[in-house]
């Protein structure tokens, strides 16, 4: 019987195991912009750099590790997952340019930024901190949410666990730890949304990404202060 239980706690699925890769990415999220940004104070584009690659790597291993069927995720409830996306990318941009305009960088650097700080630091981002989050929960509960019980399980527990790594990862910036953490807590449980409503993490990525470029064009003020 002890061993039908240790054989069943080191499943793939098993909380046990699943839980561990969360509290990992909490390390990873939170190590890298505390050393990157806090102490060592590294130019903002060297920084990211930095956490692309962590962030990447940390992705790949807990694809292999646990042997996730990465075509299988993106292909669930996908229809549904674009059209909320595509309502709550609406949202988010519109909030961006509610704000007043602030200075942003010109010609070719302007591009490079657009691609480096918007679409790739928006999706890095929305890995980090929807989606992985999100496929825990999701592989923790068995699979596929066929009642409403264990939607809401799913539900209330992907939010919190969106909500815990986004703190602990925005808790790395000094800023953050002067200003807290409630405007980052509230803008990424909205990019989250279609992701918690569809587990598809399409439209939560490119969510993410969609601010992240409007924050580019229109208000630089969204990001953390990276030197």
């Amino acid at each position: 019987m002890r061993r039908v239980l240790l054989r069943h706690a080191a499943h793939p699925d098993s909380w046990t195991t699943q839980l561990r890769w969360f509290a990992t990415a909490c390390v990873v999220g939170f190590a890298v912009p505390f050393l990157g940004s806090s102490v060592l104070g590294l130019q903002h584009d060297v920084y990211l750099g930095i956490y692309f690659l962590v962030v990447l790597a940390l992705l790949w291993a807990y694809v292999s590790a646990t042997q996730l069927d990465v075509r299988t995720v993106l292909t669930r409830n996908w229809k549904p997952g674009v059209v909320l996306g595509l309502v709550f990318g609406f949202l988010l941009v519109k909030n961006v340019y509610s704000e007043g305009a602030t200075p942003h960088p010109d010609g070719v650097y302007f591009w490079f930024e657009l691609v480096w700080r918007g679409a790739i630091y928006g999706a890095v981002d929305a890995l980090l901190l929807s989606v992985l989050p999100c496929v825990i929960v999701y592989r923790s509960l068995g699979g596929p949410l066929q009642t409403w019980r264990k939607r809401l399980a799913y539900f209330g527990c992907a939010l919190a666990l969106v909500a815990t790594v986004t703190a602990v990862y925005h808790l790395g910036f000094s800023q953050y730890r002067e200003d807290g953490v409630r405007a980052p807590e509230t803008g990424n449980t909205i990019i989250s949304m279609p992701m918690l409503l569809t587990a598809n993490p399409i439209g939560s990525v490119a969510d993410h990404m969609a601010m992240h470029i409007s924050a580019i064009c229109w208000w630089m003020q969204a990001f953390p202060r990276i030197r």
